[in-house]
């Protein structure tokens, strides 16, 4: 009985994923249509700055939460939780608004943050209690108010420019917050605010641990676009912004069963049957990621073009061709890396992406100068297929370590 819940709910989430990625994939054509590689270079921008600020949040609102639910309620956690977003989330917002080139973003990031925070830590607890359908809701929730709005707030007033996708992300989260609140309440019941010093900490140490890694993973994946930022200008950014997005959509396999088998180790621990069943469902996220693979490059170049109506955007296809091979690697040890996280083996999580940032440090420093945006898409490639080595090592030597 256990197994075939397990496949609904993978199943049920690549489903979810998959609609995701569709939402996703019409807000980056909306963008670039209506506001071209600027516009899209802005957001992107600004996507990677919310990213950021939300990893220092996940130290007590995503694997934290789910993993001390069962241990200390969540009535602790959510204290911690809420505190703590409010915080880092205006320090942040404030320390990186001296970054962008002449673009406003702070109160739209700041407020962005909060609710995206807020709405992280109830998905981690549902994930922490087996509810995987109330984690795929409010997922999917957020893309699709967030494209509805964006024609809204675009049609009535069209002089707002890109700010109407801040102003329609604003106004997306504050109701999937509320809808969380609501599915909050029917699964715990009413909580209290209780702020327990031993559990700040030990939330602290298990977070921070899982969130470092997360911090250079992030910088893994998007430091290229920052030193683009630098060094050329935003349309360039918008242009890569739009092969990166293309091509790590099609990690959304690997996500969606990384993120019910993460679910169900927690629940049964790290045992040889789980490994086992990581293992496997490792290779179907690999083997999906390589058919859409084949599929983006039986496209033809005009095609990125024609869909975000810009002939810069044409070389998008070849970003994503030069990043296939790094790209297929982090489809693959997705899998692994949510076993680890799941079984509180993190020293193993931080080596991978520490290695995969200093390796991107490194070669964007060199390349991009020389190359642009090939360069950018080489230094990812080399950066993820190390960090995916070495958890792939790991995995197979080491996975009952802790």
């Amino acid at each position: 009985m256990g197994k075939i819940r397990i496949d609904k709910n993978i199943i049920q989430t690549i489903f979810v994923k998959g609609g995701i990625l569709l939402l996703n994939f019409a807000v980056t054509i909306f963008v670039a249509r209506l506001w071209g590689a600027e516009g899209k270079g802005v957001v992107a921008i600004f996507a990677a700055d919310l990213s950021l600020i939300a990893i220092f949040c996940n130290i007590f609102t995503s694997s934290s939460a789910s993993y001390y639910l069962k241990r200390v309620g969540a009535s602790a956690l959510m204290t911690q939780a809420y505190l703590w977003v409010a915080i880092i989330s205006g320090v942040l917002a404030i320390a990186l608004s001296f970054y962008n080139k002449g673009v406003s973003l702070t109160l739209p990031l700041f407020i962005v943050s909060i609710f995206l925070g807020y709405i992280t830590f109830h998905s981690s607890l549902f994930l922490g209690a087996q509810k995987v359908p109330y984690y795929n809701l409010l997922t999917f929730l957020q893309p699709l108010l967030l494209l509805v709005f964006m024609f809204v707030i675009n049609y009535c007033d069209t002089s707002l420019g890109y700010y109407s996708y801040f102003y329609a992300q604003i106004i997306s989260l504050v109701i999937v917050f509320i809808i969380s609140k609501i599915l909050m309440r029917k699964t715990f019941g009413r909580l209290k605010f209780i702020l327990d010093k031993a559990v700040v900490k030990q939330s602290f140490l298990f977070g921070w641990q899982t969130e470092l890694s997360s911090v250079f993973q992030l910088l893994n994946y998007r430091l290229s676009l920052y030193v683009l930022g630098i060094m050329m200008d935003m349309s360039v950014v918008g242009v890569f912004s739009i092969g990166m997005s293309v091509g790590e959509a099609i990690w959304v396999f690997s996500r969606s069963i990384s993120l019910v088998q993460y679910s169900n180790v927690l629940k049964s621990g790290n045992t040889a049957e789980a490994k086992k069943e990581t293992s496997r469902v490792a290779l179907y996220a690999l083997y999906a990621s390589i058919a859409c693979l084949a599929i983006i490059a039986l496209l033809p170049k005009d095609f990125f073009s024609f869909i975000f109506k810009g002939e810069e955007f044409e070389y998008a296809k070849r970003c994503v061709l030069l990043m296939s091979p790094g790209i297929l690697a982090i489809a693959l040890t997705n899998v692994y890396g949510n076993y680890f996280s799941a079984i509180g083996c993190l020293k193993i999580l931080i080596l991978k992406s520490g290695a995969g940032l200093v390796a991107t440090i490194i070669l964007v420093l060199i390349l991009i100068p020389r190359y642009g945006i090939d360069g950018a898409c080489i230094s990812n490639t080399i950066s993820y297929i190390i960090s995916s080595l070495i958890l792939t090592i790991a995995f197979f030597s080491k996975g009952k370590d802790k």
